[in-house]
């Protein structure tokens, strides 16, 4: 009982099964959260509030969406890939650079350890995701089981995922 798409899976070399664990674990994170609002009583959707709650659910949509598109072999499967790990390797730097810039008092916030511990977790995001763009980019085996056709992806998908990006739920 073999699946083409197993086999296609097989197929994917081992940073895109890194890949493939960030957004399993990002999916887990956002069930694991709406399931604690629901049982803790504060999960309602009023009329206000409902994009509140549509925005994460495009954001883990489109990071699935992501991931889809390398196992099905989509032809915008690895140019939304590039454009989702180089914007958010420039985010994480940006936020790298607010928080080196910021006036921080430790006094008020704590002590320093909270403070060196977002830089260095910026830090470390920052180049992960900027050595897993030059993964995409560089990758000869990627390329072997990408198809090279139609790599381009419509305006529309970049501006959708930017915004997510500025609103924080990718």
């Amino acid at each position: 009982m073999k699946s083409r798409y197993l086999e296609r899976l097989t197929e994917l070399p081992g940073p895109v099964w890194l890949f493939g664990a960030y957004v399993v674990y990002r999916l887990w994170e956002w069930g694991f959260g709406q399931l604690m609002q629901i049982v803790s009583g504060s999960w309602w959707l009023g009329g206000g509030p409902i994009l509140l709650y549509l925005i994460p659910v495009v954001g883990v949509a489109l990071a699935v969406c992501v991931l889809w598109g390398f196992v099905d072999r989509s032809p915008y499967g690895l140019s939304l890939a590039r454009w989702y790990a180089g914007l958010q390797a420039v985010m994480r730097f940006a936020a790298l650079l607010i928080l080196v810039f910021s006036d921080y008092d430790p006094l008020l916030h704590g002590g320093m350890e909270p403070y060196l511990r977002g830089i260095a977790g910026h830090a470390v995001w920052c180049v992960l995701w900027f050595l897993f763009l030059c993964y995409l980019e560089r990758s000869e085996a990627l390329k072997a089981v990408m198809p090279e056709t139609g790599r381009n992806l419509p305006w529309w998908g970049v501006a959708v995922l930017f915004c997510l990006m500025l609103t924080g739920v990718i």
